[in-house]
């Protein structure tokens, strides 16, 4: 089977289906990584708030995981387990070197009305602050939810929560900047 053949093949292939492949065939693994890197990379960077140590962590998770992949049991879905592996570690980074996640959200291109883009930018800052003051058992459900795109079921799998409490907690964390932001409604 040429290259071009076996990608297709794993293309097919569920996350499930190509964990097994994994373990011996680094094609399928890269398979994997080529699935969901984005989706690990966006999860610590939300945490680190460092694009290059986001990188390096998102690699250092497909590298455990790759480790792990002979006893991941299938009880999570593989973007779960991902995410839990590189959530663990960017909270560990940001611990050790005693790193706090940034008050705002990256700056974008400056657009054509000036006005706009300063109650735009001023907005982002506070929602970002808001989230930021939010328990971590509120934040975290939250930001899953609405910049990951998660299911409940997934952040339930990925926080190992009943699927009501991580309902509870978004309604909650909603709840909770509804109020913060009340000025901006």
């Amino acid at each position: 089977m040429g290259l071009s053949e076996q990608n297709t093949t794993y293309a097919a292939l569920s996350d499930i289906d190509l964990v097994a492949a994994a373990i011996d065939d680094l094609d399928a693994f890269g398979e994997l990584i080529r699935r969901h890197q984005d989706f690990v990379y966006g999860a610590a960077l939300r945490i680190v708030r460092n694009p290059v140590m986001a990188q390096d962590i998102a690699q250092e998770a497909f590298v455990r995981a790759h480790r792990a992949l002979p006893g991941f049991r299938g009880q999570a879905q593989v973007r779960s387990w991902l995410y839990r592996i590189a959530t663990n570690l960017a909270l560990n980074a940001v611990q050790r070197r005693r790193e706090y996640p940034a008050e705002t959200l990256p700056e974008q291109p400056a657009r054509y009305d000036p006005a706009s883009d300063a109650v735009n930018r001023a907005l982002r800052e506070d929602l970002a602050a808001a989230i930021g003051d939010l328990p971590e058992k509120l934040k975290k459900p939250l930001v899953l939810r609405e910049y990951e795109g998660m299911s409940y079921r997934d952040i339930a799998d990925a926080l190992d929560l009943p699927i009501n409490t991580v309902r509870t907690r978004i309604l909650r964390a909603r709840r909770a900047l509804r109020e913060r932001l009340e000025e901006w409604r």
